[in-house]
């Protein structure tokens, strides 16, 4: 029997049907080798036959888990079919176009070094996840498959340290998971600059994670490892055994070296010299500044923001600041604002104005002895609680960086915002106008923003959105934006003939007819994001902090603005109504994953790049794995409206404007998925 093996590939082709071309023949050869490797106890892979009737990339009836692109193979997705055996890639390195293995969730148990991984030299996405693979990473993995770029490998069994040198070496890296494992030893020192997705978690690495390192990737990524110093819950005493991190090992210096070293110090010794008295003196004046501040700005009005996200990206609400055991006040500047009023309507209450009869009058000395709850500071300013003795509760937004228009058009702008009716936008409901800063106020939502309730509230009593909820926010969120792109691009039209600042320009069809031209002119929300979208007590969503893109400073909008994070803001500067789009998108793959976006952050530390993550689950058809475990426990129905959604998702999230949905397209389809419909 041993004899005639090597001539059972040669018998495999013979028995080919005769119609296949060379290429096809190959690609199933390799195929049937590869299937030799596997035990398939529910025959899943019973169609991988030398007497199948079609070839692996046959149009009409492919071999199963086999991908092809124009009659190649370029993925195996065999995931869930309980696989088991041994997984001979080297039977498949023969495959030219091979790019994705997937074979998550299947029993293969064999090391790693025994798989021959490292011969599919050409694969770009290798997913062996939830498996019983063991053995330590051999190294060749990222040195001989140059081009790798996803490695997913939680949930086995592998052990040993991390090849460190190997990974350091990775020329395309991008995504490296290895959470729960058995992995010892150090983290690496070094970790290749194009990784932006790490994981370690729930493994038995000991030693100190490497400031560096630290500093990239968010601490949950080395969570569950007790022996190792930093990580989340790990002992006090571990880092004292840990000591402080070596550094990486130096070659010992040469006579050269200490030749260098004392001509530079007398160099340092100067320079550090000027830097002193430059601090000095730097320190000197901030410290005056700062007392001209105060001085100036004793009396400034402490307004406020809800949907705030501190420094690591977490929605945070700060408990209600009490003073000398009373109510704080909100401080008030009057005496600063003239009386004159560039707007029409509204009720001027002495220095503010009152844009609605649906709540009972207010004015700047009401707001002055309420009480105030600090809510948290946003990109556009400081937002408050006010609690007014009358029993009316608001919310008061102090706005920074909003100097780009005058008063005249920044009350025209405030009316036009407190004018607008819609169940799923939140208008202003009144404004105080000053040149060095500006109070909108707005009625209070007690639920606060998406933002908190999907990552902030850690509570026992917090709320949990299952689909239902969800869908009904993605919907309502949808809804609130189209009405603005019709609402506000009426005005700015108008505006623009005027001469005035325009917000943005409108264009979308009927949602049966959408256009896919982008539009011209500048997004109406331009500020879309989940701690922009507040919640009512009936979990109805309420779209806040849109339309002010005409009234913040151009050189401040970048940071400010979350438009201008899509890829054409942040390569160009330039953002139109499609870049709302975008935002759309971001916050519907935060609907469905339930992963804080790393696009909110101005830094690259911290929170799940989900545009990237999502479109590459599309493309492998994976997209159940991103899908929030909350959403899945409900069933397939759930999970499957979840996945639907989050291809909206990635669609609306593309990089290119003009491949995008309209808004009136987009919430066409969140709507169509809702009620139980949708695109696949």
């Amino acid at each position: 029997m041993v004899t005639f093996r090597p001539l059972l590939p040669l018998l495999l082709l013979l028995l080919l049907p005769t119609t296949l071309t060379a290429e096809d023949g190959a690609d199933a050869a390799a195929l049937l080798r590869l299937k030799q490797s596997i035990s398939d106890p529910t025959d899943c892979l019973a169609a991988w036959s030398p007497s199948s009737p079609s070839p692996p990339c046959d149009a009409a009836n492919p071999w199963p888990g086999v991908q092809c692109y124009k009659g190649v193979v370029v993925g195996l997705r065999l995931t869930h079919m309980n696989l088991s055996g041994g997984f001979n890639f080297t039977a498949i390195s023969t495959l030219p176009g091979l790019h994705s293995v997937n074979l998550k969730h299947n029993n293969f148990s064999v090391p790693l070094s025994a798989t021959g991984v490292a011969a599919a030299r050409s694969l770009r996405a290798l997913y062996l996840s939830f498996n019983a693979f063991s053995g330590a990473i051999p190294a060749d993995v990222f040195t001989n498959m140059r081009w790798l770029k996803k490695l997913y490998l939680e949930g086995n069994n592998v052990t040993g340290p991390l090849p460190a040198d190997a990974i350091a070496a990775a020329p395309r890296l991008i995504e490296l998971h290895l959470d729960r494992n058995q992995i010892d030893g150090p983290v690496p020192f070094r970790l290749p600059s194009s990784l932006k997705l790490f994981n370690v978690s729930h493994n038995r690495l000991t030693g100190s994670i490497p400031p560096e390192i630290a500093r990239r990737f968010d601490k949950s990524a080395f969570a569950g490892n007790p022996g190792l110093c930093g990580s989340p819950g790990s002992d006090a005493a571990v880092c004292v055994a840990a000591g402080p991190v070596p550094p990486p090992a130096m070659p010992p210096p040469s006579p050269e070296d200490f030749v260098a070293v004392q001509e530079e110090t007398s160099v340092f010794v100067v320079i550090g010299i000027i830097l002193l008295v430059i601090l000095l003196v730097t320190g000197a004046m901030v410290l005056m500044l700062r007392q001209d501040e105060r001085n100036a700005a004793a009396a400034t009005p402490a307004a406020y923001d809800y949907y705030s996200t501190d420094a690591g990206g977490a929605a945070a609400r700060s408990s209600s600041s009490k003073a000398g055991g009373g109510a704080e006040m909100v401080a008030v500047d009057v005496a600063a604002s003239t009386s004159s009023h560039g707007g029409g309507g509204g009720r001027r209450m002495g220095e503010f104005v009152l844009l609605t009869d649906d709540i009972p009058p207010f004015g700047l000395p009401d707001l002055m002895k309420a009480s105030a709850e600090v809510l948290g500071n946003g990109t556009l300013g400081s937002a408050y609680k006010a609690a007014m003795r009358s029993g009316a509760t608001v919310a008061v937004k102090r706005m920074r960086d909003m100097n780009r228009a005058g008063r005249g058009e920044f009350e025209r702008r405030l009316h036009l915002l407190g004018e607008l009716r819609h169940p799923n936008v939140l208008p202003p409901v009144g404004y105080h106008f000053r040149k060095e800063e500006k109070l909108i106020v707005s009625q209070f939502m007690p639920r606060g923003s998406l933002l908190y309730i999907l990552h902030g509230d850690q509570s026992p009593n917090r709320v949990v959105l299952d689909w239902t909820a969800r869908a009904r926010i993605a919907v309502g969120v949808a809804r609130g934006l189209a009405f603005l792109h019709e609402k506000l691009g009426g005005a700015i039209a108008t505006a623009a003939a005027a001469g005035r600042p325009a917000s943005m320009d409108f264009d979308d069809a009927a949602p049966g007819a959408p256009s896919l031209a982008v539009e011209a002119g500048e997004p109406a929300h331009g500020n879309l994001k989940s701690g922009n979208i507040l919640l009512d007590l009936d979990m109805e969503p309420r779209l806040v902090d849109y339309g002010f893109l005409p009234l913040v400073d151009a050189s401040q909008a970048p940071q400010a603005m979350f438009a201008f994070r899509s890829p054409e803001g942040a390569t160009r500067g330039a953002v139109s109504p499609r870049s709302d789009v975008y935002c759309l998108g971001v916050v519907l793959l935060e609907l469905v994953t339930g992963r804080f976006p790393s696009q909110y952050l101005l830094s690259a530390r911290g929170g799940t790049d989900v545009v990237h993550w999502a479109a590459g689950a599309v493309a492998e058809g994976a997209e159940k794995e991103l899908v929030d475990p909350v959403i899945v426990a409900g069933g397939a129905g759930d999970w499957e409206a979840a996945v639907r959604l989050l291809r909206v998702g990635v669609r609306c999230a593309k990089p290119e404007p003009e491949t995008r949905p309209s808004v009136a397209e987009a919430a066409w389809l969140v709507e169509e998925i809702a009620a139980g419909g949708g695109a696949s």
